[in-house]
C-alpha cells in the first residue's frame, strides 16, 4: 500500500491540513523462520510523537473496564503493592495512574506525547518524563515495567527489549508486561484496518516469545486478550538468553494465513467499494464510529472522502479536528441527533454494544456495519 498517512495519532485543525499530512508506503515482509512481520518501507523520521499525538482509547467504558481489570490482575498476581512501577510509552497517563492508585505504588512514565493534567489522579507519587525511553534512563528501578502498544512502533525491537533487560538488572522478582496487536487476529480475521504506517512491527505469539527469550527473559505467561485483538506477555529475567527458533509446525498456520492475505485484502476492498457506490446511488448518509488508527487506515486504503463525511469519537480532545489523509471532521456522538445517519460503520466490533446503546440514547435509527 502506498501513500498512507504516517502519523495516525495526529489530528489536524482543518481538512486541508489533514489531506496534506506526511505519507509513506507499506511493504510488509514475513520471516518464515520466526514468524516476524515488518514494514520494509518504514522510515522512522517520518513519524511524529509529540503532544499533538492522541490515540487514547481510555474514554470508552469497555476499554476502561479492560484496563482496570488488567491493572488489578498484574498488581495481585505479582504482589505489586507499595512498589516501583515504570511505564514505557505511558501516553496521557491513564494506565500508570491505575497501577499507582490500585496498588499504592510509585510510578514513572515515559512518553513524548504526555501533556500533563489530563488525568485526574489522587496520588502525587507519579513522575512523568516527556521523552522517549532509552539507554540514558536504565537507572530507574522497577518492580513492574509495563509497555503497552509501543513495541510495534519501535524500529529496533531487539535493541529496545535489551535496554529494558538492562533496566531490570539482577532484580529477579521484577516483572515486565508487554502488550501488542495480535497479527494472527489481523491475518485470520481480516482485521485489515489494523495495518498502519506507525506499526513497523507485527507480532505473533511465536515471534514475541522468541524475541523475549533471545533478549534474556523467561516467559511467564503469553495470551490473547481483548477479544483476541491483543497479545500480552509477562516475563522475568532469565539466567541466560535463549535463541532457540520456533518450529515449522508452530508457524505453519501463520504461513498459510500470510499466503492468503493479499488476495483476501483485495476481495474485501472490492466488496467495500461496491457497498460505497451503492450508498452513493441511494443517497444514504453514513458516518464512521471511531477516530483512531482503524478509521484512518480504512478511509485511506479505500480513498473515502464524501461517501463518509464524519468520524464519531467520544474523546473530546479529538472533536472538531480532522483525520489524517482523508480529512473527515471528528464529531461528538451528539452530532448524530441532527445528522441522523442511515449507516454507522463500526471500526471495532468489541464496542458494538456500547455504540448501539449510545445510538439508542440519541434516537438514531441506523444500520450498524462492522468494518
Amino acid at each position: 500500500m502506498t501513500n498512507m498517512p504516517v502519523s495516525i495519532g495526529v489530528q489536524w485543525p482543518s481538512a486541508e491540513e489533514a489531506r496534506g499530512c506526511g505519507r509513506g508506503d507499506l511493504r510488509l515482509a514475513f520471516c518464515p523462520g520466526c514468524g516476524f512481520i515488518w514494514n520494509r518501507a518504514f522510515e522512522p523520521g517520518k513519524v511524529e510523537y509529540s503532544q499533538r499525538y492522541d490515540n487514547s482509547l481510555d474514554f470508552s467504558p469497555v476499554f476502561q473496564d479492560y484496563a482496570r481489570r488488567l491493572a488489578r490482575r498484574l498488581i495481585n498476581t505479582y504482589g505489586v503493592h507499595g512498589k516501583e512501577v515504570v511505564e514505557l510509552g505511558c501516553g496521557k497517563g491513564h494506565f500508570l495512574t491505575l497501577l499507582c492508585e490500585e496498588g499504592r505504588n510509585r510510578g514513572v512514565g515515559f512518553d513524548p506525547s504526555y501533556e500533563g493534567a489530563r488525568v485526574q489522579s489522587t496520588t502525587a507519587r507519579i513522575t512523568y518524563i516527556q521523552d522517549f525511553y532509552g539507554e540514558k534512563y536504565i537507572g530507574y528501578p522497577a518492580d513492574l515495567i509495563c509497555c503497552r502498544h509501543v513495541f510495534e512502533h519501535i524500529p529496533d525491537p531487539a535493541g529496545f527489549l535489551s535496554t529494558v533487560r538492562r533496566t531490570i538488572g539482577q532484580r529477579s522478582s521484577a516483572v515486565a508486561y508487554f502488550e501488542v496487536p495480535n497479527v494472527r487476529f489481523i491475518l485470520e480475521k481480516l482485521s485489515i484496518w489494523d495495518i498502519i504506517y506507525e506499526h513497523c512491527n507485527y507480532f505473533s505469539s511465536e515471534s514475541l516469545a522468541a524475541l523475549a527469550r533471545r533478549c534474556g527473559f523467561a516467559v511467564l505467561q503469553l495470551q490473547e486478550t481483548y477479544g483476541a485483538q491483543f497479545l500480552s506477555l509477562e516475563a522475568r529475567i532469565a539466567d541466560s538468553a535463549d535463541s532457540t527458533p520456533s518450529t515449522g509446525e508452530e508457524l505453519s498456520s501463520l504461513k498459510s494465513a500470510v499466503e492468503r492475505f493479499s488476495e483476501q485484502v483485495q476481495k474485501c476492498s472490492q466488496a467495500w467499494q461496491i457497498r460505497l457506490a451503492q450508498w452513493h446511488r441511494d443517497n444514504r448518509r453514513a458516518v464512521i464510529w471511531g477516530g483512531g488508527a482503524k478509521a484512518v487506515s480504512f478511509l485511506n486504503m479505500l480513498k473515502i472522502t464524501e461517501a463518509i463525511p464524519y468520524a464519531v469519537d467520544i474523546n473530546p480532545n479529538k472533536q472538531g479536528r480532522h483525520l489524517a489523509g482523508t480529512g473527515q471532521r471528528i464529531v461528538s456522538p451528539d452530532f448524530l441527533k441532527e445528522f441522523q445517519p442511515q449507516v454507522v460503520v463500526l471500526m471495532n466490533p468489541i464496542y458494538r454494544q456500547e455504540v448501539e446503546g449510545e445510538l439508542a440514547r440519541l434516537g438514531v435509527l441506523a444500520e450498524v456495519l462492522e468494518a
